[in-house]
């Protein structure tokens, strides 16, 4: 791999370091702005989410994804959904009604990902973050909620 000055980088914390320092310059810094929003006729709030067996058990997930921060693949969650669809139902809720994430839920594994062209250039890949199967469940939840809302 070549680092951005040209050298040839060969350990894997170096390459590490080459691939972050690439994405970090390429990615979107926040400008602290806050877009306008258009007036409409006010809502009722949405006020809960509702964390139900099924609808903890029937997100569709990637089996053929990677693990993320807690090594727990997508395919053990499918496998088992029924069986652990009410303990998640009832973990969501609790988490939901005080507000709180897990610390391990904030954390994700960042890979890069080949696009095409040369392997030895930093700019032909892409980072992908892992993050846990659990909190991502919990997410589309909670997305599903907001959608319909």
């Amino acid at each position: 791999m070549l680092s951005s000055n040209g050298l040839i980088v060969t350990s894997d914390e170096n390459k590490a370091n080459t691939l972050n320092k690439y994405f970090a310059s390429v990615g979107v810094t926040d400008d602290g702005s806050t877009p306008t929003l258009i007036q409409c006729e006010p809502r009722p709030l949405l006020e809960t989410v509702v964390f139900d067996e099924y609808g903890v058990s029937v997100p569709n997930l990637k089996v053929n994804l990677s693990a993320g921060p807690d090594g727990l693949p997508p395919l053990l969650f499918k496998r088992l959904r029924f069986s652990i669809a009410k303990p998640l139902a009832i973990l969501y809720t609790q988490l939901f009604s005080v507000g709180f994430v897990p610390e391990s839920w904030k954390n994700a594994i960042i890979v890069p990902v080949f696009k095409k062209g040369t392997s030895s250039n930093v700019a032909n890949y892409h980072p992908i973050s892992l993050t846990c199967i659990a909190s991502k469940i919990m997410e589309r939840i909670i997305a599903t909620h907001i959608h319909y809302y």
